[in-house]
C-alpha cells in the first residue's frame, strides 16, 4: 500500500513539471511535431520577410512564435495548466492564429460542406502514420496537390464561342490559407500551331492590400470555386488552350519567380478548326 501511495504523490506533482521538455515522454509527438512548419513558424524565409514588410510587428510574434521560441511549442496550444491536458477543442482552438488578421482559415471552414460533414483541421492536415501532432499543410507538395482542379469547357451564346476554365477548390477553407503573401493563380494561355503564345489570360486569388493599406480577401471560397470565362479563345489563330492553376508562397507579381511555386492542376483542350 505505501508504494500506492507514494506513486500517488508522485503523479500528482507533475503539475509542477509542466514547463519541462515534453519530449522527455513524448518522445515520438515530439519529433512528428518538430517536422513541421508550424515548429519552426518565426524561423522561415517567408515569415522573416514578410514579417520585415511588416516593420517588425511584435503582434506577428503571439501567432508565430508565442513564447520566442522557433515556432509554436507545446504548451502555445496546450496551455500551462496541470497534466494530462485536457483534448483540444479542434477548430476552435486553431482559430486563435488561423483567423488572425489575414487569415479566415477556421471562419471559412466552418460554412464549408467538409463542417457539415463533421470534419476538422485534423480530418486532413495529418500526415498518416505519423499521428495527431504530424501536421502538414502547403509545405507538403503532394498534399497540396490536391487541394483543386481545374477544369475546360466551350459553350456557345448568341453564335459566340466562350471558353470556361473552371476552378473547384478541394479544401475545407478558403484557398489559399494562410498568410497574406500567398496566393493561386489561375493562368490561360493561347498557342498557335506551332505552340508559340498568342495570348495569356490570369487572374490571381488570395488577400490583396486595399488603397487604405488594410488587406482585403479574395481567395477561392470552399465548395464553391470560380468560373473564368474568355470570348473568341480561337482568335490570333490559336488551336491549343492550356491553363494551369500555381500556388504561389512568394507575394509580388507572377512575373518575380518563385523557386518554391506549385502547380496544383492542369488543364488542355484542342479547339476544332
Amino acid at each position: 500500500m505505501r508504494w500506492l501511495i507514494g506513486l500517488i504523490l508522485l503523479l500528482t506533482a507533475f503539475p509542477a513539471l509542466a514547463d519541462e521538455d515534453c519530449s522527455e515522454c513524448h518522445i515520438e509527438i515530439q519529433r512528428h511535431f518538430a517536422a513541421t512548419a508550424m515548429a519552426v513558424a518565426a524561423r522561415s524565409d517567408d515569415f522573416k520577410r514578410e514579417w520585415g514588410e511588416a516593420k517588425q510587428n511584435p503582434e506577428c510574434l503571439s501567432c508565430h512564435a508565442p513564447s520566442q521560441a522557433a515556432g509554436v511549442v507545446c504548451a502555445d496550444c496546450h496551455g500551462n495548466g496541470p497534466h494530462p491536458y485536457a483534448r483540444l477543442k479542434v477548430p476552435d482552438v486553431c482559430a486563435r492564429c488561423h483567423d488572425a488578421p489575414g487569415e479566415s482559415t477556421v471562419r471559412r471552414h466552418k460554412s464549408s460542406l467538409a463542417a457539415q460533414r463533421n470534419l476538422n483541421c485534423l480530418s486532413c492536415h495529418v500526415k498518416l502514420g505519423g499521428g495527431t501532432h504530424a501536421i502538414m499543410g502547403a509545405t507538403n507538395t503532394e498534399f497540396l496537390s490536391m487541394a483543386a482542379r481545374l477544369h475546360l469547357a466551350l459553350r456557345q451564346e448568341n453564335g459566340q464561342q466562350i471558353l470556361v476554365a473552371a476552378v473547384r477548390p478541394r479544401t475545407g477553407h478558403a484557398l489559399p490559407g494562410g498568410t497574406t503573401g500567398r496566393s493561386v493563380w489561375l493562368i490561360v494561355r493561347g498557342l498557335g500551331g506551332d505552340k508559340s503564345e498568342r495570348w495569356r489570360e490570369t487572374r490571381r486569388f488570395g488577400w490583396l492590400k486595399g488603397p487604405d493599406g488594410a488587406w482585403e480577401e479574395a481567395t477561392l471560397a470552399p465548395d464553391i470555386g470560380v468560373n473564368l470565362e474568355l470570348p473568341w479563345p480561337g482568335r490570333d489563330g490559336v488551336q491549343v488552350i492550356e491553363a494551369e492553376l500555381v500556388y504561389r508562397f512568394r507575394p509580388g507579381p507572377l512575373e518575380e519567380p518563385d523557386p518554391r511555386q506549385v502547380t496544383i492542376s492542369k488543364a488542355q483542350m484542342t479547339l476544332r478548326q
